[in-house]
């Protein structure tokens, strides 16, 4: 059996889960609570569905299980380990088998969320199952709505965990933190939207300079971002000038090639 007909596999989703989800039903409010069960049961699926290929995660943790944080907010993230490092954080939500598109909301729009998984489940809530997924979205412009057909199949979520592997050492990012430094604030936050933007460039590019590019123009806008508003004009101005500009593709290029090493 090859990886895409295992990704092809229904998740059949237990009884115990539904059942807990019924049992702490009274604490949310009616109209309220197919949303927030179907999303808490997207986030099992992914769960179930990455642990066949020894990815850990703990679904309990998410906020899509905390009752207190579901009424806030509409997250459904999961973040995936691989023995004791942290991968990144996936957004897991519900696709109706119906729907043209997968709507993000825009709660869960944030910088530190690699992926965004689409889930079927079926309307008894017996099995579900990936239809997809898009990589981090683009800073400035983040797209909400990705048509059915635009989401990247099944098995390429494997390449992009792949991706994360090397992107996990924080000593890759010594240079892209002194470079940041110098316009804004560094932290484990700017790093983790970073290392989302990379996976983003090294998966929907092939070639390696628009790699770099596509990544060092993102990388661009979380640093506008990160610096106080009084500072932020300064800040995009330095990094327009070209020899700024020519430094961090530089980084990124030496990034991108330290990683390309770590596979040999």
């Amino acid at each position: 059996m090859n990886t895409q007909e295992l990704f092809g596999q229904l998740i059949p989703i237990p009884p115990q889960i539904t059942d807990y989800l019924q049992r702490i039903s009274g604490d949310i409010e009616p109209s309220q609570f197919p949303e927030i069960a179907e999303r808490a049961i997207a986030v099992w699926v992914v769960h179930r569905y990455l642990k066949r290929f020894d990815y850990q995660s703990d679904f309990r943790s998410s906020s899509a299980w905390n009752i207190a944080a579901q009424v806030l907010t509409d997250w459904g993230d999961l973040e995936i380990w691989e023995e004791g490092e942290s991968l990144g954080i996936v957004e897991c939500i519900p696709l109706p088998a119906n729907a043209e598109s997968l709507e993000i909301p825009e709660g869960a729009v944030i910088s530190d969320r690699i992926a965004y998984i689409a889930v079927e489940i079926n309307p008894p809530q017996t099995w579900g199952k990936i239809v997809g997924f898009t990589p981090t979205l683009e800073i400035e412009d983040p797209e909400l709505s990705i048509d059915r057909e635009d989401l990247l199949e099944c098995d390429r979520l494997l390449d992009l965990l792949e991706l994360a592997e090397p992107l996990a050492d924080p000593s890759r990012f010594a240079e892209l933190e002194s470079y940041w430094s110098g316009l804004g604030e560094w932290s484990a936050e700017a790093r983790q939207a970073v290392v989302a933007q990379l996976e983003r460039a090294l998966l929907l590019e092939t070639m390696e300079p628009l790699q770099v590019e596509s990544a060092a123009q993102e990388v661009e806008a979380l640093i506008a971002q990160s610096v106080a508003e009084s500072a932020r004009e300064l800040a995009v101005r330095e990094n327009a000038e070209d020899e700024s500009r020519q430094e961090l593709r530089s980084i990124l290029r030496r990034l991108f090639e330290s990683l390309r090493g770590a596979e040999d």
